[in-house]
């Protein structure tokens, strides 16, 4: 299934930098989604979960860094005071590896109650199978503090409510800008390719055992789509199953990419993919000989915490091109998290859910795990109570006023996505010239397009 439309960001970007803002804490409108007003907008009220007294047992699936594991621990342990008969099973992790549990879990009937997904995967599931239930049909859940347009565009899929965004969640420059002070990297100017390739080198050449910027295949596959977005100012892959760009812009991307590996620019792939998905674990960021990152919002809790106490972090735009014709800065969902409809217990978990998004509560407790909450009066709750960095708030600022075209369902395809991840890495290893590269990445996805068109 195609999505719909991109982001109406002018009306969005309005209403969230409002939220940002803190500007009014009541007087949300209800969702054009249809999202129910539930407890009546109420939604710090405790939920009726429990009533019955009967014992309920629910599982909950996340992935994330060891903050995120810890304050969503810590709200599932709240919880029970408010529905003492419902035990919540957390089942966590890394991000490595949780895609494919979650789609065999779902395909097999065997999944959590809740789960915790990513933007892709809800686009691509929701083709292939009716595995979440409509939220817009359960008269617990309230839907109404939610940017209508945000959650529209996000969570609704053929007019069911599948899935509510966790955040809003910006792709942005990370920086240890006490590090970078001792380095004499600047941690306040606008980045573009150039600069990075110059700092990053100057920075390798002084100590070789430094690089500028943290960052796995993952990331580099980010970098790359942002590149080739800005050089061309549309979809990488389009709407009618063809690749949005030239080989000349794919081999200059490529090339770009391949020297920054070169120089230093980057950590070597085979060392910094020893920690894919979990790039706080690092040694090298750890042990601050890496001061930069690209990254989402979401990630900086996980990845400030490893470091010294009194660090400090900030938030940049990512890289943009001088010339960029889009600026490619990625504003979207932080995650989403959905209902499993074999759910056996569908009331109490819609309940659970109504008050982890909603609850100030809740709110507190999570802060900024999942970057800024997408509940006004959860996001005010936090904000009041220190429990969101500024950096973030900053990030998710900056994504807004800066963001790029939003990423259609073709672009985020888990098949596409995996040709495009191969060919990076035979750049990064060397096993590839940019040219070579170029023609792979297009006959490979020009071949693999056809295959997604004739199987709709």
């Amino acid at each position: 299934m195609k999505r719909k439309k991109g982001w109406a960001w002018g009306i969005t970007l309005a209403l969230l930098l409002s939220l940002l803002g803190g500007c009014s804490s009541g007087g949300n409108n209800a969702a054009t989604s249809g999202g129910n007003t539930g407890n009546g907008g109420n939604a710090g009220n405790a939920p009726s979960a429990g009533d019955s007294g009967e014992p309920v047992t629910l599982r909950f699936s996340w992935w994330g860094g060891e903050d995120r594991h810890a304050a969503t621990l810590e709200a599932i342990e709240a919880y029970k005071k408010i529905a003492p008969n419902v035990t919540i099973e957390a089942e966590y992790q890394g991000f490595d590896g949780y895609e494919q549990k979650i789609k065999t879990q779902l395909t097999s009937g065997t999944s959590a109650d809740i789960m915790q997904l990513d933007l892709p995967w809800v686009q691509e599931l929701v083709t292939k199978g009716d595995f979440f239930l409509d939220l817009k049909t359960m008269s617990d859940f309230d839907a109404t503090g939610f940017d209508p347009t945000f959650l529209d565009n996000f969570g609704v899929y053929d007019g069911k409510l599948v899935a509510v965004p966790t955040g809003v969640n910006a792709y942005c420059l990370i920086i240890n800008k006490t590090l970078a002070d001792q380095l004499g990297i600047p941690a306040d100017i606008a980045w573009d390719w150039d600069t990075l390739y110059e700092q990053g080198k100057k920075l390798h050449e002084a100590d070789s055992g430094k690089y500028l910027l943290l960052a796995d295949h993952a990331a580099l596959t980010q970098d790359f789509r942002t590149m080739l977005k800005q050089r061309t100012g549309e979809q990488w892959i389009k709407e009618d199953y063809t690749v949005g760009f030239a080989k000349e812009d794919a081999a200059a991307s490529f090339e770009w990419l391949q020297k920054a590996m070169e120089a230093g620019v980057y950590q070597p792939i085979g060392e910094a993919d020893l920690f894919f998905g979990k790039l706080d674990q690092n040694p090298k960021w750890i042990n601050q000989e890496m001061p930069m990152t690209t990254s989402m919002s979401s990630t900086l809790p996980t990845l400030k915490t490893v470091l010294p106490e009194g660090t400090e972090i900030v938030t940049a735009l990512p890289a943009i091109a001088k010339d960029a014709k889009n600026s490619g800065v990625v504003v979207r969902p932080s995650q989403l998290i959905a209902v499993s409809k074999n759910s056996k217990h569908q009331e109490e978990a819609v309940k659970f859910l109504n008050w982890f998004m909603n609850d100030p509560d809740a709110a507190v407790i999570l802060g900024g795990v999942r970057s800024i909450p997408p509940v006004k009066s959860s996001q005010e709750a936090a904000v009041a109570a220190g429990k969101i960095d500024a950096a973030i708030t900053n990030a998710v600022e900056l994504g807004l006023s800066h963001a790029g075209l939003v990423d259609n369902s073709l672009s985020n395809n888990s098949e596409i996505g995996k040709i495009l991840e191969d060919v990076i890495q035979k750049v990064s290893y060397n096993k590839s010239t940019p040219d070579q590269a170029a023609d792979e990445l297009i006959a490979s996805l020009t071949s693999k397009l056809a295959e997604i068109k004739d199987r709709q």
